[in-house]
């Protein structure tokens, strides 16, 4: 009952925490919602992602592992499926300059907003579980 607990609450802090920072994924303002899609987030990940692994061990076999990164992206674009509350949008990127360092403007589509969504979460979730252990 401990792990079930953790995951939901390393998802409510990751999901928000990603939807905080990052302009293309947004949700309404509801704790109970957010709550909601990270129930949903832990059970995609325990009982869909494995699933979603055994379908694409081919290409992770022939690629040795470079797509592994697909399967994080399915499981985001059913969480928004199944709770729409929860947006996944195109948005578009301004830009940035600092001292001859340039990054150019650029328009993320809603594909590279769920590619960068997913990434995010990934790297929020295994920090904070990281945070959890010490």
């Amino acid at each position: 009952m401990k792990k079930p607990l953790r995951t939901i609450f390393v998802n409510v802090v990751s999901l928000s925490f990603v939807a905080y920072f990052f302009p293309g994924f947004s949700f309404d303002s509801n704790f109970f919602i957010l709550f909601f899609a990270a129930f949903v987030f832990t059970v995609i990940n325990s009982y869909i992602k494995p699933i979603i692994k055994l379908f694409f061990l081919p290409v992770n076999l022939l690629t040795l592992g470079m797509f592994r990164w697909i399967v994080g992206v399915i499981c985001l674009f059913l969480l928004t499926v199944i709770v729409p509350e929860f947006n996944i949008r195109s948005f578009y990127f301004e830009g940035f300059s600092y001292e001859g360092f340039i990054i150019p403007a650029f328009h993320f589509s809603i594909i590279l907003s769920l590619i960068l969504s997913s990434f995010f979460i990934s790297l929020a979730s295994s920090f904070i579980y990281w945070l959890l252990k010490k």
